[in-house]
């Protein structure tokens, strides 16, 4: 841990230059005193680090200090290397991933590519997710207009933590304000974004968090069963464990999803592939909307 915590000292003034040990405490999350240990123990390993009191002081780097590329092994070289390659793909990073490549003398493989042009929402997306992006990294909140999977328009303020991408779709994690409490965005369904003024406290989101359920949607156990012709679809949608094959290679699916329209919707997509074998009352709402969907065509 302490060796860790050295070299994230070293890498904060390597990019700084100067920072105060409170800074750095709060940081670490360890003492000041902590932390003049930690100077100690650097300057003692050849660093030329130095602590400088009065006002504009701190802890300092020599200024002809550059970080030599021998601390880090090719395995963490390339580590990090990928792991710019990986944010040149979706936000940019070019100039950091030429400088560390020339450092370490070595070629990055263009060895990942995020292609945010879906069927239509891709340039929202992009842009998006420049401005959450942002967000985090500056730890400024956040406001948007958002449009739930039920399409009840809110407008929302957060405290930004961590882009995901899931199941084909970018999101945010973020703590809303409003609710007090963790929720995730679609980024896609998020308009009117605006990085608003003061910081936000370093949180840290919870992990696997889920999207909770709308306001006033409960959610609903299905089983339902696919036609064998749909089976590369339903192992698009459903995990392993819920999928059962059956002979003559119909799928049954044991699921829970919010009880919404997008459920009718995609219900729906699978047209005359699909059977609701339960709930009963499930059933009767897909045959209804079945039969306005025939109305159309046949007046």
């Amino acid at each position: 841990m302490k060796n860790s915590r050295l070299f994230e000292i070293l890498y904060l003034l390597v990019e700084k230059r100067a920072v105060t040990a409170g800074e750095l405490a709060r940081r670490l999350e360890v003492s000041e005193r902590t932390i003049y240990r930690d100077v100690d123990a650097l300057s003692a390993a050849g660093i030329p680090v130095y602590a400088q009191k009065g006002k504009g002081g701190g802890i300092r780097l020599m200024d002809q200090f550059v970080l030599d590329r021998a601390l880090l092994s090719q395995e963490q070289q390339d580590e990090i290397l990928f792991a710019l390659q990986a944010i040149r793909a979706t936000a940019g990073g070019e100039e950091a991933l030429s400088r560390l490549s020339a450092l370490f003398r070595r070629e990055g493989s263009d060895w990942l590519e995020v292609d945010f042009a879906d069927w239509g929402s891709g340039a929202v997306e992009r842009e998006n997710f420049s401005l959450v992006k942002r967000s985090i990294l500056e730890r400024r909140p956040l406001s948007f207009t958002y449009y739930s999977s039920a399409g009840e328009k809110s407008r929302r303020e957060v405290e930004s933590a961590r882009l995901v991408f899931k199941a084909g779709c970018w999101y945010l994690s973020a703590f809303c304000r409003a609710r007090q409490d963790w929720r995730i965005f679609r980024l896609v369904r998020m308009e009117e974004l605006a990085l608003e003024e003061g910081s936000c406290p370093l949180r840290t989101p919870p992990e696997h968090l889920e999207a909770p359920l709308p306001d006033g949607c409960r959610g609903v156990n299905l089983k339902l069963r696919f036609a064998p012709a749909t089976a590369w679809r339903v192992r698009d949608y459903f995990h392993p464990r819920e999928i059962a094959v059956q002979p003559g290679g119909c799928l049954l699916v044991d699921c829970t999803f919010p009880e919404d329209q997008w459920l009718l919707s995609f219900l729906l997509s699978f047209g005359g592939q699909l059977e609701v074998l339960s709930p009963d009352y499930w059933r009767d709402i897909l045959k209804e909307e079945m039969k306005k969907s025939l109305e159309i065509y046949i007046t």
